[in-house]
């Protein structure tokens, strides 16, 4: 599995998230069951030294079919169901859709970036304001919001202060030049 792969596995689902993309990509395009695939990854577990306890919910069937849908959501994973005729209970058979995973960071990406546009424009066209003595003073209001309290605290009547959000306004900058700045290779 290549590290890229992996690490946004493990952004979106953790350790469980990598053991079933690593049984995805083991079934080598072929469909698998979420039954199956909880049994396999128990399979490799169960000789190893370094299992540990918590790992006993990556052996859960139910943690594997949660785990699947959130890399469906994420378009990783794709899945086709049949209903069994003796059961009447439906059957999911699975399989990977990694190649695209590069325009899927790219997309994640542009949405951050857009993100941190909209913030950036947000903390430039407003001014904000807190009060300095009570235990709410982490609550900023902005001009609209001061006026109509008057710029007095609601919780302790003390009057609201301007806040500074330049060290905001810089942060933001920096992490919209790091965001431009980030490359992505699916290559081993």
């Amino acid at each position: 599995m290549n590290p890229l792969l992996k690490s946004f596995l493990f952004i979106i689902g953790g350790d469980i998230a990598i053991e079933v993309g690593r049984e995805l990509l083991n079934s080598k395009g072929e469909e698998i069951t979420d039954e199956d695939i909880a049994e396999n990854i128990k399979e490799r577990i169960k000789g190893k030294k370094d299992f540990e306890p918590e790992d006993e919910e990556i052996l859960k069937v139910n943690t594997v079919r949660k785990t699947l849908y959130v890399l469906y959501s994420e378009k990783l994973a794709q899945f086709r169901r049949i209903r069994d005729k003796s059961t009447g209970w439906f059957i999911y058979f699975w399989w990977e859709d990694f190649d695209l995973i590069e325009e899927l960071l790219f997309e994640k990406k542009r949405i951050l970036q857009e993100k941190l546009r909209d913030r950036l424009e947000y903390e430039k066209e407003n001014q904000f304001f807190s009060c300095k003595e009570c235990e709410e003073g982490n609550i900023n209001y902005t001009f609209e919001e001061a006026f109509e309290l008057n710029f007095r605290c609601p919780e302790c009547g003390n009057p609201l202060e301007v806040q500074e959000n330049q060290d905001i306004i810089s942060f933001l900058k920096t992490k919209i030049i790091q965001n431009r700045q980030i490359t992505f290779s699916t290559e081993d």
